[in-house]
């Protein structure tokens, strides 16, 4: 009797994961359908073994004994934060928040509007377009750049980087000035 009923629990188990299997729901006959979710934030998550590379565009979220459970973030909206182990790569367009005692923060700033400033960590990257406006003893400020009327002036941290279509124009003690030559 017991051996009947743990089969029969198995048997529904396995039979229920089959019929809610993402793979079949999102395939006719071996031919994925193209849908709008898939165009949209990705959630996909994998479980990896430690020692493997991590792929372009995914994040380690959390680490176990032998493997790691890594997230994409291929099409992520703006303004999107992530929290990811303390050693996971930062991809492009994604910057550093904060970092934490189990991790850090990471945000998606892809999309914002000119003069979108965020504070982030000293060692954060920066993405393209971005300029550092202001650096502290343990952070630095960026803002987003793209967008900026043909000829603005800014005067930038010394070590900011020059986005492109934008010149060096001079330095001074507290930085130096960068000139916008994009016509948008």
């Amino acid at each position: 009797m017991f051996k009947k009923m743990v089969f029969s629990a198995l048997s529904v188990a396995v039979f229920s994961a089959v019929l809610t299997s993402p793979i079949q729901a999102n395939s006719v006959g071996g031919h994925k359908e193209p849908s709008l979710a898939s165009a949209r934030w990705s959630s996909d998550e994998e479980w990896i073994r430690k020692s493997a590379a991590v792929p372009a565009g995914w994040v380690v979220i959390r680490e176990d004994l032998g493997s790691k459970l890594i997230k994409n973030t291929a099409g992520a909206p703006y303004g999107e934060e992530l929290r990811v182990s303390k050693y996971s790569p930062v991809p492009a367009g994604w910057v550093v928040l904060r970092d934490e005692v189990a991790g850090r923060v990471i945000k998606y700033v892809i999309g914002a509007t000119y003069r979108t400033e965020f504070n982030v960590t000293k060692f954060s990257p920066i993405p393209t377009g971005w300029v550092v406006s202001r650096e502290n003893y343990d952070s630095k400020t960026i803002m987003n750049v793209v967008g900026a009327p043909y000829g603005t002036v800014l005067l930038v941290s010394k070590y900011s980087p020059v986005p492109p279509g934008w010149v060096y124009e001079g330095q001074v003690a507290a930085g130096k000035y960068i000139k916008n030559l994009n016509r948008y």
